[in-house]
This record gives structure tokens, C-alpha cells and sequence, in this order.
């Protein structure tokens, strides 16, 4: 599902507000004895962040929607340097992708639960599979988080994304079904703009 760029950040009843980080996001697959980070085009991007890959490995059958992230020493993006990565193709420069700085997934959404399509579930409800499946399995990890959400106070969480120089916000309806392409259902609120 894909966001709707709004102009203005909101306190809202029934939405969520998550961060933004300006990464690629990507569809993370584990199904079978394999796991692929596919992009939004569907650009196989497994080989460029085998550390991501590893982790994936840990968990059983799912699809998660996410952000590829890599981040600096204070915690924001370095995308340039992500997509760099990201473009990676000879076996030589994959290799020495163990010199780059490690990337980061922040999974917010889930597709797929151990065969089991949740897209017709609630949002909160994907959310704790998330947290069930993945916070669980991945505990001990770095490289795969689960993005944390704030009830109801948007406002609040895009001023912290403004200080930190942060891309901005997502804002989503609690209750909202995941569906393919661009929905009014989550809202994505740019810090640029202010």
C-alpha cells in the first residue's frame, strides 16, 4: 500500500503515526528454505544486503512490508549511500559489501503470516503478528526492527521528525485493510514542506 502525500500533520482518533525514513522500501520474503528483498519495482535486492537476508532466514513463512535503511552514528538515513549499495551488481562489489556499513529493515506492515494472507485484517491487528512473528524471532538482531507506532498524536511525532532532520511522518488509520496501490488510508507527511 502507498501513502498519499497531505500537507499538514494531525492529532487524530483511530490513526497511527510512524516515522518516515528516507530509504527503499522493500517487500521482505521468507518462504521456503529462501528469503528475497524484492523493491517496490521488483528489483531483487537480496545480494546487496545479505546481513538483512540472514535475519529473514530466522523467521518462518512470511511477507513484510518495510524500509531499507542505512543509518549514521546519530540515527539518520544515509541514503545516498543505501542506494549506492543497493546498485550493486558483480559478484567482486557484492563481496565487498561487507566493508559497507550494515543496513537496517524497519518492518511496519505485514502481508503474509505462515501461509496465511492478513491483508484483510486491521492494521493494529497486522501489527501484533508483527510483533508476535518478528519482534519475538528477531529480538536478539539489529539489522531487522519493527518499527514502533504513536496513537492519536501526529503533531507531537512530526515536530520530533522536524528537529531530527527527519524525512517526516506516516499517518495511518488504525482500522485500515492493506490494498495495492496509493490509499487515503495512510498519509504521508513531509517535514520539507514546513
Amino acid at each position: 500500500m502507498l501513502a498519499t502525500p497531505a500537507a499538514e500533520p494531525l492529532d487524530r482518533p483511530g490513526w497511527v503515526f510512524e516515522l518516515n525514513y528516507d530509504g527503499l522500501r522493500v517487500l521482505a520474503i521468507r518462504d521456503g528454505r529462501r528469503a528475497r528483498l524484492l523493491s517496490r519495482r521488483g528489483y531483487d535486492l537480496s545480494a546487496s544486503f545479505p546481513e538483512i537476508v540472514a535475519c529473514l532466514l530466522e523467521l518462518p513463512p512470511i511477507v513484510l512490508d518495510g524500509e531499507l535503511v542505512m543509518l549514521d552514528a546519530q540515527g539518520k538515513p544515509l541514503f545516498e549511500r543505501l542506494r549506492r549499495r543497493a546498485l550493486l551488481k558483480s559478484e567482486t562489489s557484492i563481496n565487498n559489501a561487507a566493508h559497507w556499513e550494515p543496513a537496517v529493515l524497519f518492518v511496519f506492515d505485514v502481508l503474509r503470516v505462515r501461509g496465511r494472507d492478513v491483508r484483510k485484517l486491521s492494521l493494529l491487528k497486522r501489527k501484533d503478528r508483527i510483533q508476535s512473528v518478528v519482534g519475538r524471532a528477531l529480538g536478539r538482531f539489529q539489522r531487522v526492527r519493527v518499527l514502533q507506532h504513536a496513537a492519536e498524536h501526529g503533531q507531537r511525532l512530526f515536530d520530533a521528525a522536524s528537529r531530527l532532520g527527519l524525512e517526516g511522518i506516516i499517518a495511518k488509520r488504525a482500522d485500515s485493510l492493506y490494498r495495492a496501490g496509493r490509499s487515503r488510508d495512510w498519509l504521508k507527511i513531509s517535514t520539507l514542506q514546513s
